[in-house]
């Protein structure tokens, strides 16, 4: 064994812990993932509380940094579009600025996943609160993505998230079915949601292309390493073969 490997580094929120669980199952060989965590002094599923991790993105980012990485990828759906529209792509610019490695941020990933899907007008499914599903429906909308329903677990803190199956996400979605199935694309948000396992299926029974945070985090990560991942789940993955 030796360390003649890719690198995508990780900046995630301190209590998430689906990244690590669902990226694994899924790198291609001679790829790894290395993982640091941003800081909070909460897990409240609140706006402010959110932001704040946004404090240590350069500490953690230039600590991260050492593994010498590839790409380094801001993992949190939510702090990447609270403080507007146009956040994804500063905090982006903000890490190689700090790092001079390339970046990407979960919310960005997300929304280039589902231009690639050709996707226009989605159905959401969310853990968060109310307050936050309303930004992030417009964050979609000032990328021209119409939210044409939604359905949320209300998740007030972190560790409800947690809580949280990728079952009990699947058959919320499948709940669904009549709603999604005239929308272009599921996009299930949130890195600490467990989902990756559930996409094929959930596509086969829905019959329209799912992209989840996470998802589409390892797609963009990996596009920029421009390595395919054949075992990876959904259409977004099966368009890189």
């Amino acid at each position: 064994m030796n360390h003649d490997v890719r690198r995508i580094g990780v900046l995630a929120p301190p209590a998430n812990v689906a990244v690590e669980r669902e990226w694994p199952r899924y790198l291609p060989d001679g790829v790894v993932m290395n993982h640091n965590r941003l800081s909070r002094t909460s897990t409240a599923v609140a706006k402010d509380e959110l932001l704040a991790m946004n404090a240590s993105v350069d500490r953690a980012a230039r600590d991260l940094a050492f593994a010498q990485p590839e790409v380094i990828v801001y993992a949190c759906t939510s702090g990447s579009f609270l403080d507007g529209p146009d956040e994804a792509e500063m905090l982006a610019r903000r890490i190689e600025a700090a790092t001079g490695i390339a970046a990407i941020t979960t919310s960005g990933a997300v929304v280039a996943a589902l231009r690639t899907l050709q996707a226009k007008r989605v159905y959401m499914i969310t853990p968060y609160t109310d307050a936050v599903n309303a930004v992030e429906a417009a964050f979609l909308a000032h990328h021209g993505l119409t939210v044409a329903g939604m359905d949320a677990f209300r998740c007030s803190q972190s560790a409800e998230i947690r809580a949280l199956s990728s079952e009990q996400v699947a058959e919320r979605a499948i709940a669904h079915h009549g709603e999604i199935s005239g929308c272009d694309a599921l996009f299930i948000s949130c890195t600490n949601l467990l989902t990756m396992d559930k996409i094929d299926g959930l596509e086969t029974t829905l019959g329209v292309p799912v992209v989840s945070s996470n998802q589409a985090s390892l797609w963009a990560a990996l596009m920029r390493l421009n390595i395919a991942a054949p075992d990876a789940p959904g259409r977004l993955f099966r368009q890189m073969t």
